[in-house]
């Protein structure tokens, strides 16, 4: 397929593939299959006694890489993952490496935290009466609610910064350790963060208000749910501290937008297809892609160059954290087909 802002490699799929399922449904399909092989990875577990339930701490050896079963004439690979389960932890064998990879980060954290008591009178102490305002201006209902998603943020970040993937004993006490001694500072460097991301997601919402001429709708609409997919309950963790340090960046950026894009609204709808055209081909993408491979770095870091092409076209003075222009988007989502192995489209 062809995108507007230049070409799409089409890919094919190699000889020698095995034909597990047909249908015109790819979503559909996709879940069939998933289910399928969920139920064979559980089977093969089972018979090996590999899964496990109700942890709280690394009660295991190591966490394997992969899993593999010979069942009648078929070799059966999984990825063996920590699952969260909200008071406990998981041993669980899936279908997909990056789902288990995804899974295992949020076992990871869960388990850390399970065994973390957090000073929070101290991190709060420690806290400025302009931060604690801040903090206020919140989409999750409550300041606690926050903190719990900045603390989730920073347990990510300190293990983030760990050499290698917590996969022993010996890894998850390191990095138990490291937890417990940084958990302060990095909470609050992540409230730092925080500030001015509140702030401005304020004023945005303040300025939405104040728009009010129907000939504005489709820009208030656009910057509205542009804010509500940057700043929802949960976005501290989910956006990760490396991607909260653009934050106000993009805001901003809706802000010079807000104030400029009534003065000429017919540029401002121009630049928003320009936008929502790279938007729908990478909504392409990502439904192709399995469910359990949506989350994968290569596939968020696309959402984020949209977020930069937008920085570029309605606030250009702010300026990008990299080059950026619809033909890069295009040729990193066939990067992305390339590296998930996509169907031709």
């Amino acid at each position: 397929a062809d995108g507007p802002g230049g070409p799409r490699r089409s890919r094919g799929r190699g000889a020698g593939r095995v034909t597990l399922g047909e249908g015109k449904d790819l979503a559909a399909l996709q879940e069939q299959l998933a289910g399928s092989m969920r139920t064979t990875m559980a089977r093969a577990a089972a018979d090996a006694g590999i899964e496990r339930a109700g942890l709280t701490g690394w009660d295991l050896g190591s966490l394997p890489e992969t899993f593999e079963r010979r069942r009648g004439e078929r070799v059966v690979q999984g990825f063996p993952a920590l699952v969260d389960e909200g008071d406990t932890v998981a041993v669980k064998v899936l279908a997909s490496r990056a789902q288990a990879q995804t899974d295992t980060r949020a076992g990871v954290r869960r388990l850390l935290l399970l065994n973390t008591t957090v000073p929070w009178k101290r991190i709060l102490g420690l806290m400025t009466n302009a931060q604690k305002l801040a903090l206020g201006n919140n989409p999750h209902n409550s300041v606690q609610a926050l903190l719990d998603d900045a603390l989730a943020a920073a347990v990510d970040a300190i293990v983030a910064e760990r050499p290698q993937a917590v996969t022993t004993k010996e890894d998850f006490d390191a990095a138990l350790l490291a937890v417990r001694q940084q958990v302060v500072p990095t909470v609050l460097e992540i409230v730092e963060l925080l500030h001015p991301i509140l702030d401005r997601a304020r004023q945005v919402r303040l300025a939405l208000d104040g728009l009010t001429s129907p000939a504005a709708a489709g820009l208030r609409d656009d910057v509205s749910a542009q804010l509500d997919a940057l700043v929802p309950d949960g976005f501290v963790a989910a956006t990760g501290v490396p991607a909260l340090r653009r934050l106000p960046v993009y805001l901003a950026g809706m802000l010079e937008r807000l104030d400029k894009g009534p003065q000429d609204l017919r540029r401002d709808a121009q630049r928003s297809a320009e936008v929502q055209a790279v938007q729908a081909e990478l909504d392409k993408v990502v439904a192709a892609l399995p469910a359990q491979e949506r989350g994968a770095a290569d596939v968020v870091a696309l959402r984020w160059m949209i977020e930069e092409l937008r920085v570029s076209l309605f606030a250009q003075r702010l300026g990008t954290a990299y080059p950026v222009s619809p033909k890069r988007i295009y040729a990193a989502m066939d990067r992305v087909e390339d590296a998930h192995d996509l169907p031709i489209t």
